[in-house]
């Protein structure tokens, strides 16, 4: 009963001129079928909320038809085939394609090969965000205890209003100059306050007081 009723097609356009992620399909029938738009499922569409994945043109994807006519389709799903196969994260090892068999992969790769990850290794277990086009990348890493944020391009932070940072121990460190510029500068020890150059130290104010 339900055999005619699922059926492969190709994704023949994801520009939906109404905004509603639908899609055009083509698939053969006694000819070549091209639809009009129909809806391609998601897990999650709300009233402006939602997961928004779309297949690209030319990706494999599973219909099904409401009725005998075929007219009334969804897209339930993509289909990964021989021409378009399975990514891998290029980061896990046999992890990637579930080559060791713990299943311990999940993750998004897009197009441009951004990825989140998440590891679920045994004893290695992290969550990663890739950017590969800068090497931009943030690592919660279960195994060091760390969160690790690095880049090959530059980082900025920005606030309207506070920044806070608080650690048992801080490092800052910087191959060349380390600038800071605001209203009023305070240093504060409860203990010991040390400053050493391996060179002149310059200390210029319109008063200066040593106390």
């Amino acid at each position: 009963m339900f055999e005619n009723h699922f059926f492969l097609a190709k994704v023949s356009d994801n520009k939906d001129p109404d905004g509603l992620n639908r899609i055009n399909v083509t698939y053969q029938n006694e000819n070549e079928v091209v639809t009009n738009w129909i809806p391609y499922m998601t897990s999650f569409a709300g009233d402006s909320t939602g997961i928004s994945v779309l297949p690209n043109v030319d990706e494999q994807v599973l219909v099904i038809s409401l009725d005998i006519q075929k007219s009334k389709l969804v897209a339930i799903g993509s289909i990964w085939s021989e021409a378009a196969q399975p990514p891998e994260t290029g980061e896990n090892g046999d992890a990637d394609l579930n080559q060791d068999g713990k299943n311990s992969l999940t993750f998004i790769k897009t197009k441009s090969e951004n990825m989140l990850i998440f590891d679920d290794t045994d004893g290695k277990e992290k969550i990663q965000i890739i950017d590969s086009k800068t090497n931009s990348r943030i690592e919660f890493i279960a195994e060091d205890k760390k969160l690790s944020i690095s880049t090959d391009e530059e980082i900025d932070m920005t606030s309207t209003k506070d920044v806070c940072i608080n650690a048992e121990n801080m490092n800052l460190e910087a191959e060349k100059e380390v600038n800071v510029s605001c209203e009023n500068f305070q240093v504060k020890a409860s203990k010991e306050l040390k400053m050493e150059a391996d060179k002149d130290v310059t200390v210029k104010g319109s008063g200066i007081a040593l106390n």
